[in-house]
């Protein structure tokens, strides 16, 4: 007689068949929705929130005082996101300013009858905290 194959039972599967398919359509919209901001160049208020981490309150009331740039399209107020990692790029207090300002307090504070220093001032003392 003639071996018999054995094979799993049809419901079990088509159940790891569907498991299978349904674990590759969830990897390929995964896929997509991680190359959906990649392909949109205008996002709206809510999303330019999330991007800044602010409210979509403060979105429009930073675009309506001029404050975030903005494209207005009918009805519809749309972000760029170029435009506003520019925007971030130019309202960055860098480190060095930070320093200075820092430093500038210290220095005024030592000299309260003093005018405001120099550069040279502040670089000199800079040099001289940097030594410490």
């Amino acid at each position: 007689m003639a071996q018999k194959e054995e094979r799993p039972p049809v419901k079990e599967f088509l159940d790891m068949l569907a498991d299978i398919l349904a674990e590759k359509y969830f990897e390929r919209v995964d896929d997509r929705i991680k190359k959906i901001p990649e392909l949109r160049r205008l996002i709206t208020a809510k999303e330019a929130g999330q991007y800044l981490s602010l409210s979509t309150d403060t979105i429009y009331r930073m675009a309506s005082m001029k404050k975030l740039p903005y494209l207005k399209i009918g009805d519809r107020v749309l972000f760029d996101i170029k435009t506003l990692d520019h925007w971030i790029e130019r309202h960055l207090i860098k480190e060095k300013e930070w320093k200075r300002e820092e430093l500038k307090a210290e220095f005024e504070s030592e000299k309260p009858n003093a005018k405001t220093p120099k550069d040279s001032d502040l670089l000199t003392l800079l040099k001289k905290k940097s030594k410490d």
